[in-house]
Order: structure tokens, then C-alpha cells, then sequence
């Protein structure tokens, strides 16, 4: 390898070893959290360490770090049986786990350093211990070469929750810096020391009104003493002349004031735009380690694949490079792996022997950056899209009989779907795209994706420039605020009952030449309260468009738009339906911010108005009576909560046997139930309740995490009205589908 190849590689390893101390991190936090879940929680957390488990490998193959990738691969196997309920997470496995992660943190403490015997050994050592774990075998394993027992156990009290599996990632963790050319820096400190005379101005007219303050007591005290011998009308005059000259003085104030108020605003806003400016790095960051990930990928796939990357010098956040660096990745492989063909093929089409994929980058619509990955390979194939998504059970043969070629696009950023007819270690998992989709909209992005039959598909994400502050349009709904994305808003306007039509019994309005469907936030959010408008009022509505798709929203009022700092909603709320994030308002209050791409979605099963009923809706539904039968704290409350807020009396029990009980001695509309329980099970307590003559026509919803098509045929075959899928549950899902019940 020449020293140019060589210094490149040795700045991806020193990325690569932050990115892979977070991988890690992550995966290990989840493991640690896993062994105290309950059954509930475990399908998330196993979906979630799966993912990470999947990034890190990808990582791995692009420093061509061999031994790391083989233990992440085979990490990801074990997660991927975990997922599929082959294989249970024992303690035996778990310490296994553990001690294969301590491996990868040592192993990329130091990328690229040379491998002593020990610490290849040790790679092994862990491989072949998860190999038979996974496998199942016996547990003597003396054939097969190299095995070794397990490491000994962990010591549970030995340090505090978590020290032990973060150690030794932790001390991997480079510090968190950006290379700021010398003019950026310059700028800035000019602009600080600018705020040095907004400072001095600001205590200045403080030092005036205090003086004006002071000169106000003093004259009270003055009119106090002296106020006996005045006859009223020199008190009069006195107070007169006195209230003009406070007059005066408070205009030249209250000027001076506003004169530093727009000095003060200019200074901060250029401080921030600078600022900003100086988080920002060229595309070359983010595109720099693509050409060898394209070159391994295609000699691995037996391809010839060309890459093209345009746009290396447009700026953006530095943040959201680092966040864009995974869905590049995916989307690289699997533009390779699923849509270029072999060379022979290829020839046999009439297209070049090589095939070719280019990523681009350019500035988009507004303050955001549009990033396009496009290859020349054969499409997307919409029948094995649709297979995939039956097979998966997204969705029913008829209902993927009648989608669109939109809606099939759609489906592949589904977590798990994938054409590929075999897993293997590029592909197959069904993980990649759905990380990209994940991963852009927690930026505050879009991706669209189009595909033409043995033309190729092209993947076009759009980005926020930056990540502290956007434009966005406040408005007000049953009595609480919500903040719309000015990126996705079209127009704001009002509607009136009349201009609404119903079109196959879903309500929609003419904007311009185009139909658009009109749903109510309230519905779509699924809050409670009055509209607060009278039946036949014209209301504030919000036109919002993603992708090909447009939508308009109807609201209690329109405050207006203004631009505010996003904030987090943390770990504990990382992914929220229809919210991306929060602000805060001038007065303190918490202001979400929508998730554009979720409302569309969720408006697509929200219930809409009919024109009459533009008054709140009649809650004469809302009396019904509700059982909840789910043995896990967390998932009862939760369950509990979501169907309280649609308007039901909900009673929880514990367990089957304890909701077979309330049901044969209280009323009850409905039962909602999980299946794994102790006692009584939720497809016993279902059988049992369809063999009672006086319960046997009561709706029964399964929620469970039970994903399985065996266990869905079977959830029907006992009785069951509806069975929804706890990895894939949606609130709105399920009340509708209580609705409809009912």
C-alpha cells in the first residue's frame, strides 16, 4: 500500500474507533438493560442492539478490520434468532456477549495497530464461543478447533450498574473536536468582543432607570413632607410639572433602550450564523471513506462497480454528517448488493460490463441539503416487494394486490423486509434501509425514493443544514400548541364546510387542480378537548407536503411562524409517533414539534370529519367499557393510558385468569389482552371466552409480542377479533381497530 493509501486509512481508522466506542456503548447499555426487562421491553431492546450490532460490522469492513467484522456478524446472527424467537437470551449466552464486546473494545481501541497473538487469539477464542452457544451444541467441544469454555461468569455486585461492560469503551472515546479555519474563528471573536459595548450600553440605561427611580422616591418624600402647607392647586402644578419631566425622560429612555435592542439583535444573530458556520465541514468528511467501502463491496459481490461523488465541498453541520454516515453506508450496500447486476448480466441487457452508482450532494429547498444516491442497476421489484411485506405480514395479499407503485416503494423501509433470498453478511436482514429512514427523520428529513424496472433506483435524502434552530409554524390545537416544520408547510388558509367533498368516505378539499385529503390534528394526535370553533365557522387550516403526497390539516387557530432552538426529547423518548422534538416558547412553555412524515402516515388511518361535525364529535363511544388484560407493568400502563386518552373506562387485571374473572362478574364492551401471560395465556383465555354462551361475542384484541405467522393464524383460529404486534404497534392502529369493534 502506498503512503498516501496509508495515511487515508489510518483517518478512517481514527474516526472509525469514536464511531465504533458508540456502537459498542449502545449495544452493551442495551444489554445490560435487557437482562432486567421484561418480555415486553426485550423485543425492542433486542431490535435496537441488533441495529447497532449491524452498523458496527459495516464500519469494521470499510477499515478492513476482519477479525471485529467476524464477531460483529456473528453477534448479529445471534440477535437475528433472538428476534426470530429461535433462540433465548440465557445467562450462559449473555456472559458469552459480554465478553466478545470487551474483545471489541480492545480490539478498536487501536485500529490498525499491529494484531499481537494474543489479541487474535482472543477474537477467536470469542467467535468460536458464540458459534456454539448459537448453534446449540454440546457443550464439549474439543472437534472443533480452538474452542474453549466460556468466560467465567460476571460478577454482578463487583462495581456499579454498567461500569464493568463500559469501561472499556469509554477510554476509547476521542475528544468531541472541529478544525475551524482561522478567518471563521476571527469573525467570531470580533462579534464577541462587539457585545462588550451592547454590555456597557445595557448597564448604562440599568443605571438610569435606577436614577429614575430614585429621583420618583425622592419627590414622593419631598410631596409628603411639603404637601400640608401646598394649597391643592400648587400641588396640581407641582405633579404636572414633575409627570412631564418623567415623561421625557422615559422617551429618551425607552428610545435609547430600543436602539441597543436592534444593535443587541444584529450582534446575536450574526454571533449565531457565524457560529453555526463554524460547526460546518465539507461533504468530503462524510464521502471521504465511500470509495473503498464501493470497491470491497463490489470484489466481494463479484461486481464491477463504479462510484461517482459530486458535491464534496458543500458545507453542513458537522452533526448531521456524523448522523448521515450510517445511511450512506446502507444505502452504498445496497444499492450494490440488490441493484447492480453481474457483468454478464449486464451485457446481456445491453448495458456497460461495470455498473455505477453516484451520490450527490447540493443544496435543497430552504435551509436544508439534498443528498441523492442513485445506481443504474435493475429497480426495485415490486412483486417481490409485495411478497415480502404478505410474507412479513404487513400487510394481506389482497390489500397488496391493490397498492400503488408508490406504496410499494414505500414498504422498503420497512425493519425487516428485504428481497434478498438468502441472508448473508452484505444483505438480507431487512435492516438497512430501515436505519436510513430512522436515522433521517430524527434529523428532521425526508427520503424519497424512486425506481424504474431495469433502470435503476435513485434514494434522495433531504437534511436540515444545520441542527440548532428552523422556522416553523406555531398553531393551536385543543388548547395546546404544536409546531409545524416551515420546510413542509405549503400554505396556511382557512376552509369552510361547505368547500369539503367526500370522496370514497374520506373527506378531501381542491387546492389549486389537486384533490387533497383533510383530517383534523386533534384526530390525527388524538387529543381530547373542544374545538372551540361553531359548527358552520371557517377554520385555520395546514397544508403540509412529503414526498409525492399532500395533505392538509385542520386546526383551532394559526399563531404564526417563527424560528426556534430544537431540543432533544432524551433517550427515554427518542422515538415519539408524529413528534420529532420540542422547543421552548418566550414564556417557558414546551412547544412539540411535529414529525411531518409520521402525521401523513397516521393521517392515512385518522378518522376525518364529516362537514356537520366540525363541532366535536358526539362521545357517546367514548362511555364504552374496556377490560385490559397484561401481565407487564410497563406495557399495562401504557396500554391503559392510550385508550383512556380516546375516551374508554378502562379496567386493567393482571393476568388471564384474573380478566376471565372480572368478565364473568362486571360488563365489559371489550377485551384487549396479551398472549404470553402466567395462569391463563391470552389464546386460552380467547378459546375459553368463545366457548362461554354469554361471552362468546364479545371483541377480543390480542397485543402481543408474538410476531410469528403460526402465532397469528393461531390468535384467529381461537377466536380472536384482531391480533396486533407489539415490535410493530401503533397507537392509532389500535384504537381504530377498537373503534371499528365496537
Amino acid at each position: 500500500m502506498d503512503k498516501k493509501k496509508e495515511e487515508f486509512l489510518a483517518k478512517l481508522r481514527d474516526t472509525f474507533r469514536v464511531e465504533a466506542a458508540e456502537h459498542l456503548e449502545a449495544i452493551t447499555a442495551g444489554l445490560l438493560t435487557i437482562e432486567k426487562a421484561g418480555d415486553a421491553e426485550r423485543a425492542l431492546i433486542v431490535e435496537r442492539i441488533f441495529r447497532e450490532a449491524h452498523s458496527l460490522k459495516g464500519a469494521a469492513r470499510s477499515v478492513s478490520l476482519a477479525g471485529v467484522e467476524a464477531l460483529c456478524l456473528e453477534l448479529e446472527s445471534l440477535f437475528a434468532a433472538t428476534k426470530a424467537k429461535k433462540l433465548e437470551l440465557s445467562p450462559e449466552m449473555l456472559d458469552a456477549i459480554h465478553h466478545a464486546l470487551d474483545v471489541l473494545a480492545t480490539s478498536c481501541k487501536s485500529p490498525g495497530a499491529p494484531s499481537s497473538a494474543d489479541g487474535t487469539n482472543q477474537e477467536q477464542r470469542a467467535l468460536v464461543t458464540l458459534r456454539r452457544l448459537g448453534r446449540g451444541a454440546a457443550a464439549d467441544t474439543t472437534d472443533e478447533p480452538g474452542a474453549l469454555a466460556p468466560p467465567p461468569p460476571r460478577v454482578p455486585d463487583a462495581a456499579p450498574t454498567g461500569a464493568r461492560s463500559t469501561a472499556a469503551v469509554t477510554s476509547v472515546v476521542a475528544p468531541d473536536t472541529v478544525r475551524i479555519s482561522t478567518h471563521k474563528l476571527n469573525a467570531i471573536l470580533l462579534e464577541a468582543e462587539e457585545l462588550v459595548g451592547a454590555k456597557i450600553a445595557e448597564g448604562e440605561r440599568a443605571g438610569e432607570i435606577r436614577m429614575l427611580a430614585a429621583d420618583l422616591a425622592g419627590w414622593n418624600q419631598r410631596r409628603l413632607r411639603h404637601g400640608g402647607a401646598a394649597t391643592t392647586a400648587e400641588l396640581l402644578e407641582s405633579e404636572l410639572l414633575y409627570t412631564r419631566k418623567l415623561e421625557s425622560s422615559l422617551r429618551k429612555l425607552a428610545g435609547s433602550a430600543r436602539q441597543d435592542a436592534r444593535a443587541l439583535a444584529v450582534l446575536t444573530d450574526r454571533l449565531l450564523i457565524d457560529t453555526k458556520q463554524a460547526l460546518l465541514l465539507p461533504c468530503s468528511y462524510l464521502f471521504g471513506h465511500l470509495p473503498k467501502i464501493a470497491h470491497d463491496l463490489g470484489r466481494e459481490a463479484g461486481k464491477e462497480v463504479d462510484l461517482l461523488v459530486t458535491g464534496e465541498d458543500i458545507e453542513i453541520d458537522r452533526r448531521v454528517l456524523d448522523e448521515l454516515k450510517d445511511p450512506l453506508t446502507h444505502l452504498l450496500r445496497n444499492g450494490i448488493d440488490h441493484g447492480i447486476e453481474k457483468a454478464q448480466t449486464r451485457r446481456e441487457l445491453g448495458k456497460p460490463s461495470r455498473g455505477s452508482v453516484t451520490i450527490n450532494a447540493k443544496p435543497g429547498e430552504g435551509n436544508r441539503v439534498e443528498i441523492t444516491v442513485a445506481d443504474d442497476g435493475r429497480g426495485i421489484d415490486a412483486d417481490k416487494v409485495e411478497k415480502a411485506a404478505v410474507r412479513l405480514g404487513l400487510l394481506t395479499a389482497d390489500a397488496a394486490a391493490r397498492l400503488t407503485g408508490a406504496d410499494v416503494t414505500r414498504l422498503i423501509f420497512h425493519s425487516g423486509l428485504s428481497t434478498s433470498p438468502i441472508i448473508t453478511d452484505l444483505s438480507g436482514r431487512g435492516l438497512g434501509l430501515a436505519i436510513v429512514r430512522e436515522k433521517v427523520e430524527r434529523l428532521g428529513g425526508t427520503v424519497e425514493v424512486t425506481s424504474s424496472p431495469g433502470v435503476g433506483t435513485t434514494l434522495r435524502m433531504l437534511v436540515p443544514l444545520s441542527l440548532t434552530a428552523f422556522r416553523g409554524v406555531q398553531v393551536g390545537v385543543a388548547g395546546r400548541r404544536f409546531l409545524f416544520p416551515s420546510a413542509h408547510v405549503v400554505r396556511v388558509s382557512r376552509v369552510r364546510p361547505a368547500e369539503i367533498k367526500t370522496v370514497e368516505n374520506r373527506q378531501t378539499m381542491v387546492m389549486g387542480e389537486r384533490a387533497s385529503s383533510l383530517v383534523r390534528l386533534k384526530d390525527v394526535l388524538e387529543l381530547s378537548g373542544p374545538d372551540g370553533h361553531e359548527k358552520d365557522q371557517a377554520r385555520p387550516i395546514v397544508v403540509v407536503h412529503v414526498a409525492d403526497r399532500q395533505v392538509v390539516f385542520m386546526v383551532d387557530e394559526v399563531v404564526g411562524e417563527q424560528e426556534v432552538m430544537v431540543k432533544s426529547l432524551g433517550q427515554q423518548l427518542a422515538r415519539v409517533r408524529n413528534i420529532s422534538g420540542a422547543c421552548i416558547s418566550g414564556s417557558g412553555a414546551v412547544i412539540p414539534i411535529l414529525n411531518v412524515v409520521d402525521l401523513v402516515e397516521s393521517a392515512s388511518t385518522a378518522v376525518a370529519p364529516r362537514p356537520t361535525e366540525i363541532a366535536d364529535a358526539p362521545i357517546s363511544e367514548r362511555r364504552r367499557r374496556l377490560l385490559l388484560a397484561e401481565d407487564s407493568i410497563t406495557a399495562r400502563a401504557l396500554l391503559k393510558s392510550i385508550l383512556e386518552a380516546a375516551g374508554y373506562e378502562v379496567v386493567a387485571s393482571v393476568d388471564g385468569m384474573d380478566a376471565l374473572t372480572r368478565l364473568k362478574t362486571e360488563p365489559f364492551d371489550l377485551l384487549v389482552s396479551d398472549v404470553d401471560m402466567p395462569r391463563l395465556n391470552g389464546f386460552e383465555l380467547t378459546a375459553k371466552l368463545r366457548a362461554d354462551k354469554k361471552l362468546g361475542e364479545l371483541p377480543v384484541v390480542l397485543v402481543t409480542a408474538l410476531g410469528s405467522q403460526q402465532d397469528r393464524e393461531y390468535g384467529i383460529e381461537v377466536g380472536a377479533n384482531a391480533y396486533i404486534v407489539k415490535s410493530d404497534f401503533d397507537q392509532s392502529n389500535l384504537i381504530e381497530i377498537v373503534r371499528r369493534l365496537l
